[in-house]
């Protein structure tokens, strides 16, 4: 009360509130037994004087607690704010995870670590007994979090008596261990050149036996959440482990560098060199046999690429479709990405603002017509209570995530309730709808004041400049049309109250829309090879079969599904990336009631382990598919530049953080297609070599030119199929300003070098 009064609330006025408080009450309690000379002291003492102590120690709290709750009794309350956002079992699991943060928070700052520990799990039990109390001084936590805050928060499972607790969710796994990942040699261009970079650490699971592990062709590769700046991969061994047991596939997590010691963006550059020292080795790096094998003769026979699903969850997520396109714009060495990757929870942009934009909301809206679970979302986005605007849509008293059922019965209570006389809420415009950061800001989760904190450490001492308006490998809502139809099988997974649900829905939306767009085109061009069109210059009639064997479905190695030598089984069908149908690409899954970090919730949360499920059968699913092909090959570059012909984009190059896959940057390539030659000077154009295999189709730039095409065994020159061939613009001709300020947004300090 006194610093209130004073205009300055401080913990030390209380404290010396408290001790003047407790000195007066001792001097009472030692007091002869005459007591104070005051008539109401002296009453009372003859009343309590037959009663035993207990009872007067239990009637005093007992009043004291009763007063506390005086209004509550009366009715004079203020509302529950939280009351009907979650689901029954979600708000348990989260007030269960208040209460452990309230008590690790409290001991935050005992020391040696073993009393701790110890006090850290006391002091949660006495706020599970008190909840009021411990949202209270997390709530003063968070109002300023600091890094410890946060990693003492988000850390305490690594508290040796909550491990014990859980043992019973991290079923037993074989191998589960620590290993070093070499870096790739040559080693990837790096915005930290100052900095010495070692291996890269990580942590393997796998239910197998050694030799297993070594003879596998398949591979998870987990980049956690954390914020971007806490909980290594023992933080998520719960669920990891489960993945580990029911997919019966190697897991392994990066251990990655965490902000503030480690900035933007040193852990997308570490994630991806992990990932390329995976692939380039064909797991080799994480201690599978790699690309060569022996048979019974002891002959090398040469391995097909492993398959690889990505996945992460939040931060995690982000690095996850940073790492795909890293892969995607890496220019001189080809990048496979992974299989495909699996989304949980992702936090894909940083933007904070309060209203979402109208082509966001059309992406919502089209996304909830196709997929039944957005579709409370969108309700709760488009209508309001009618004098409570803020106040969220009540939320289902539990879901079952893999019957995909909802329970919206009532209470029984609820029948003594009146029901409410005033017609439903307006619909809102669309320009007033809320970004979901904004409609869930109570989140018990994750609240406005820890995303600024997040952003703040992880871009604060970035060495690279901070755009937040392009940067898109920041903010991958933002990513380019192209990239995002070239993305391989995306699936996601996100609760209706997360802050962050809105990422997961708009790039969802995005991903549809652009791998429709490609998909559109795809059917263009190859009803155009059916009919002959575009292709009447192409004298040898093989060239034409190949085409024609495009349509839908490539043979790696083979033709037409025969096989490869005498007796060999055929190789498995990949088709192309832009031949797959969009909703077969793409999947979301929106959990109703359910907010953020519900996989950290295994042990409190029923939904928990059957979302876990689901994402290994997912993994199941996609390791199954047999993949795509021709991710960044000319096919695919020609199909882009007519997609934005139609669309009316602006011509000329695509300026964007064309990454060269290790050494120095040096001049970007020219129209981001692979060219046999390079770029005069002069603006000559030299040959093409394509995989296309003969296929004419404009230059990227609107014009036709004079190209040679080059198939398998296939030496054929074809002559021009143009009169009048236009040159391609070279780099030169670009605008050098902003060129030089994409590159160092994207890449950082370093620059390109462009001859004048």
């Amino acid at each position: 009360m006194l610093d209130h009064a004073l205009g300055r609330p401080s913990a030390g006025l209380k404290r010396i509130q408290v001790l003047v408080f407790a000195f007066i009450a001792y001097r009472i309690i030692k007091s002869p037994k005459a007591g104070p000379n005051m008539m109401a002291l002296r009453y009372l003492d003859e009343k309590f004087a037959s009663l035993p102590p207990w009872k007067i120690v239990f009637g005093t709290l007992s009043i004291a607690w009763i007063l506390k709750n005086f209004f509550l009794t009366l009715g004079l309350n203020a509302p529950e704010p939280l009351a009907r956002m979650y689901t029954r079992n979600f708000y348990r699991a989260s007030y269960v995870l208040t209460s452990l943060d309230a008590g690790f928070l409290t001991a935050m700052n005992v020391r040696p670590k073993f009393l701790r520990d110890i006090l850290s799990v006391l002091f949660a039990a006495f706020y599970l007994v008190f909840p009021d109390t411990a949202d209270e001084k997390v709530r003063k936590f968070r109002a300023h979090p600091t890094i410890e805050m946060m990693r003492v928060s988000w850390e305490k499972s690594m508290n040796p008596y909550l491990r014990l607790a859980t043992a019973a969710d991290r079923p037993y796994v074989a191998i589960r261990e620590d290993i070093i990942i070499e870096r790739p040699d040559p080693p990837s261009v790096s915005s930290f050149p100052d900095r010495e970079l070692g291996p890269i650490k990580a942590r393997l699971y796998f239910t197998g036996t050694r030799d297993e592990l070594r003879r596998s062709r398949e591979l998870i590769l987990l980049l956690p959440g954390g914020g971007f700046v806490a909980m290594p991969p023992k933080c998520h061994e719960d669920y990891v482990s489960q993945w580990a047991v029911i997919s019966k596939v190697p897991i392994v997590a990066i251990e990655y560098g965490k902000a503030p010691e480690f900035p933007y963006p040193f852990a997308l550059e570490e994630c991806f060199d992990a990932y390329r020292s995976i692939v380039e080795s064909n797991g080799g790096a994480i201690g599978f046999e790699g690309w060569y094998e022996s048979d019974a003769q002891g002959h090398q026979l040469k391995k097909a690429p492993i398959k690889i699903v990505m996945v992460g969850d939040s931060a995690g997520g982000n690095l996850v479709v940073g790492v795909v396109m890293r892969c995607l714009e890496t220019y001189e060495k080809h990048i496979p990405p992974p299989n495909g990757l699996v989304l949980i929870y992702p936090c894909l942009s940083f933007d904070m603002s309060c209203w979402m934009p109208s082509e966001q909301l059309k992406l919502m809206r089209a996304e909830s017509h196709k997929n039944l679970s957005l579709k409370s979302l969108s309700e709760s986005k488009h209508n309001i209570k009618k004098n409570s605007p803020l106040t969220p849509q009540e939320a289902p008293r539990k879901i079952d995530v893999l019957k995909d059922e909802v329970d919206r019965s009532k209470s029984w209570y609820h029948i003594f309730k009146p029901r409410p006389s005033h017609p439903p809420g307006p619909s809102i415009p669309s320009s007033l709808s809320m970004t979901s950061r904004m409609s869930y800001f109570t989140d018990r989760i994750i609240t406005p004041e820890m995303m600024r904190a997040m952003a703040l450490l992880y871009l604060g001492t970035s060495p690279v400049p901070v755009d937040l308006a392009s940067d898109y490998y920041l903010s991958p809502v933002m990513a380019p049309d192209d990239l995002l139809a070239r993305f391989p099988k995306t699936y996601l997974l996100c609760g209706e109250k997360d802050p962050f649900v809105d990422d997961t829905v708009v790039f969802a939306g995005r991903l549809r829309e652009n791998k429709q767009k490609a998909r559109k085109e795809w059917e263009r061009m190859m009803r155009k090879v059916e009919h002959g069109g575009g292709v009447e210059a192409l004298a040898d009639k093989k060239q034409k079969q190949k085409l024609a064997q495009a349509n839908g479905t490539h043979m790696n190695g083979t033709a037409n599904g025969t096989a490869k030598g005498n007796g060999a089984a055929p190789e498995r069908v990949r088709t192309h990336i832009f031949s797959r149908d969009p909703d077969t690409m793409v999947r979301v899954k929106i959990l109703e009631g359910v907010s953020h970090a519900m996989f950290q919730m295994l042990s409190l949360l029923p939904e928990a382990k059957q979302a876990t499920r689901m994402t290994a059968e997912w993994f199941t699913e996609i390791l199954k598919d047999p993949g795509v092909d021709d991710h960044g090959d000319d096919l695919t570059e020609f199909m882009i530049r007519d997609i934005h012909q139609r669309d009316r984009a602006p011509s000329g190059p695509q300026v964007g953080p064309y990454y060269p896959a290790y050494g120095v940057p040096q001049h970007a390539p020219c129209p981001h297609i692979r060219v046999d030659g390079t770029c005069d000077p002069q603006g000559s154009h030299r040959s093409l070599n394509g995989s296309v295999n003969g296929l004419h189709a404009e230059d990227r730039y609107g014009s036709t030119g004079s190209v040679r095409f080059e198939g398998s065994g296939d030496e054929d020159a074809y002559s021009d199929l143009s009169d009048s061939p236009d040159p391609i613009p070279i780099l030169d001709e670009v605008d050098e300003k902003h060129i030089l300020e994409r590159r160092r947004t994207e890449i950082g300090s370093l620059l390109y070098s462009i001859d004048g």
